[in-house]
C-alpha cells in the first residue's frame, strides 16, 4: 500500500519525470517551439507587454498570456529553456489536479472514481506528449476547467459571483489562444438542459442569464490587453487575431492552416484510448449492459455522464467542422474524457492504472534517447544558433519564410532582414550572411554553413569577407 500523501503526489512526479526527459533529450521542435520562445525572447528583451514581436515586427496570430508568464519567470530565474518549462509544469500539474476536482464535484461520494482520475490524466498517451511542450493548449485546459468548475458551482449555488469567476477565467482562456475559448466552455453551458440538476439546480433561464453575465465578465481581461494592444497596432490586431486567424482557420484559407478532412479527429480518437485499451479488466467492462442499467434506473448519475459526453461530442464536431486541424486543438477535451474513463473503470485496481502510466514513461525515455541520436538530430537547430552567436555584428538576412526558430536559441538582440535575392543582398552586404533553404547539400565556396534539417538544409551563404 502507498500512503495517500505519496500517492497524490506520484502523477505530479510522473510529469515531472516526463519534463527532464523533454528536456534533456529533445531539442526546441521548430517551427511552435523555437517560434513561441523566440517570441518570449523579444519581448523580454524590449519590456514590450502588450504586442508580442517575431523577428521584432508585430506577431498578431496570438495573444500573449503564455509570454507574459515565461517573461515572469525568466525575471526570476534568467532566460532559459529550463525556466520556460516550469510554466508548462505548473499548467500541466493544474490540469492533473483540477481535472481530479472536476470529478470530486461531479461525483461527490465517489472516491473510487476521483482516485483514479490523476492517473488516466497523468498517464494518457496525450497528456504525455503535450504536458512537455511549450504550447498553448494545457494552459488553455487550465482555464476550461477552472471556468467550468465556477459555472458548476454557479448551477448549484446561483451565486453570480461563481458566473462572474467563470467569466474572468473564460477572459484569460481567450488571453492563452483567442475566441477559441468559447467552443469548450459553450458547448457545456449551451448543453445544460440536459445535464442540469432538476431537484436542486438553476432553472435553465437563470443559468444561462449567469451564463451571459460570464460572457461579460470575460471582456474584462481581453479589454485590459486588447484595447492598448490596438491602439499600438492600429486595429491590426484585432483584424488578424479575430478575423484573419480565426476565420482563416474555420475556412482554411489561412496560410499554413493546417487543412484536414471532416473525419481527422475521429481518427485519432482511439490514441486517448492509450494504454489503457491494454489491460485486459478493460475488455471485460460490459460497457453497454452497464449504460443500459444506468438509463433503466434512471441513475442520478447520468447528469454528470451526459454533461461529460455530450460536451466531449459536440466539441469534436465542431473541430470536425472547421477546416484547419491540428491534434492538439482537442487537448482540453481530455478531462472530459479521463473522468468518463475514471467512472466505468472504477472497480478496476488502481495498481492496473498506475502501471501503464509508469510503462508509458520508460516508453517515452527509451524513444527519446534513441530519437535524441537520429530523428531529433534534424530538430536541433543550436549549431545553427552557435555559428550566428559568434557573426552577431555582422549583417544578417533570410530568403525562407523566416518563423523566428533562431531567435531565442542565438539571444538575437536584432532582426533579421528578409530578401528574395540573396546574391543581389549579399552585394550589397560584402560582410554578411544570408540564410536560405536548399533540398540538397550546398557545395559553393559562397556557403559558409550547413545544416540538415526535416525537409532538406538551412544554408548559410557569405558574402566577400
Amino acid at each position: 500500500m502507498i500512503p495517500t500523501h505519496v500517492e497524490r503526489l506520484l502523477p505530479h512526479l510522473l510529469l515531472l519525470a516526463l519534463i527532464c526527459i523533454a528536456v534533456v533529450f529533445r531539442p526546441l521542435l521548430p517551427v511552435d517551439e523555437t517560434r513561441y520562445l523566440s517570441v518570449t525572447w523579444e519581448m523580454y528583451l524590449s519590456g514590450q507587454i502588450f504586442v508580442p514581436t517575431m523577428n521584432f515586427a508585430p506577431y498578431l496570430q496570438k495573444p500573449p498570456l503564455l509570454f507574459w508568464l515565461i517573461d515572469l519567470v525568466w525575471g526570476i530565474f534568467g532566460a532559459s529553456r529550463i525556466a520556460a518549462m516550469l510554466v508548462v509544469f505548473v499548467a500541466s500539474s493544474l490540469v492533473i489536479w483540477l481535472t481530479t476536482q472536476l470529478a470530486k464535484t461531479l461525483f461527490p461520494e465517489r472516491d473510487d472514481i476521483v482516485s483514479r482520475v490523476p492517473w488516466l490524466v497523468a498517464g494518457s498517451t496525450v497528456f504525455v506528449i503535450y504536458s512537455t511542450l511549450i504550447l498553448f493548449d494545457m494552459l488553455l485546459t487550465v482555464f476550461v476547467l477552472a471556468a467550468l468548475l465556477s459555472l458548476l458551482a454557479f448551477a448549484r449555488s446561483g451565486n453570480r459571483w461563481h458566473a462572474v469567476l467563470a467569466g474572468l477565467f473564460i477572459g484569460l482562456g481567450v488571453l492563452t489562444k483567442g475566441p477559441v475559448v468559447p467552443i469548450h466552455v459553450g458547448a457545456p453551458i449551451l448543453l445544460y438542459p440536459f445535464w442540469r440538476d432538476r431537484q436542486a439546480g438553476l432553472t435553465t433561464p437563470k443559468f444561462f442569464a449567469g451564463a451571459s453575465l460570464a460572457i461579460l465578465a470575460a471582456l474584462i481581461p481581453v479589454a485590459i490587453w486588447l484595447v492598448p494592444a490596438t491602439i499600438l497596432t492600429r486595429g491590426n490586431f484585432v483584424y488578424d487575431l479575430v478575423w484573419n486567424q480565426s476565420a482563416g482557420r474555420v475556412t482554411g484559407n489561412l496560410h499554413n492552416s493546417h487543412s484536414r478532412p471532416f473525419y481527422f479527429y475521429a481518427v485519432l480518437m482511439p490514441i486517448m484510448l492509450i494504454p489503457w485499451i491494454f489491460i485486459p479488466e478493460v475488455w471485460r467492462l460490459k460497457l453497454g449492459a452497464r449504460i443500459r442499467g444506468l438509463v433503466d434506473t434512471r441513475s442520478p448519475d447520468l447528469r454528470a455522464l451526459r454533461l461529460l459526453s455530450l460536451s466531449f461530442v459536440a466539441i469534436l464536431l465542431i473541430f470536425s467542422a472547421i477546416s484547419g486541424k491540428q491534434p492538439h486543438y482537442m487537448v482540453p477535451t481530455l478531462p472530459f474524457v479521463a473522468i468518463l474513463f475514471a467512472y466505468f473503470m472504477a472497480e478496476i485496481p488502481l495498481a492496473r492504472l498506475r502501471n501503464p502510466a509508469f510503462v508509458l514513461l520508460a516508453i517515452f525515455g527509451i524513444g527519446h534517447a534513441i530519437a535524441s541520436a537520429t530523428v531529433f538530430k534534424r530538430d536541433d537547430l543550436k549549431p545553427l544558433a552557435s555559428f550566428i552567436d559568434e557573426r552577431k555584428d555582422a549583417d544578417w538576412a533570410v530568403a525562407f519564410d523566416y518563423q523566428d526558430e533562431v531567435g531565442f536559441l542565438a539571444q538575437l538582440q536584432k532582426p533579421f532582414e528578409t530578401t528574395d535575392h540573396p546574391e543581389e543582398w549579399l552585394r550589397s552586404h560584402p560582410g554578411g550572411y544570408v540564410i536560405g533553404k536548399s533540398k540538397a547539400p550546398a557545395a559553393s565556396e559562397q556557403t559558409a554553413f550547413s545544416l540538415r534539417v526535416e525537409r532538406g538544409y538551412l544554408v548559410v551563404l557569405k558574402g566577400q569577407h
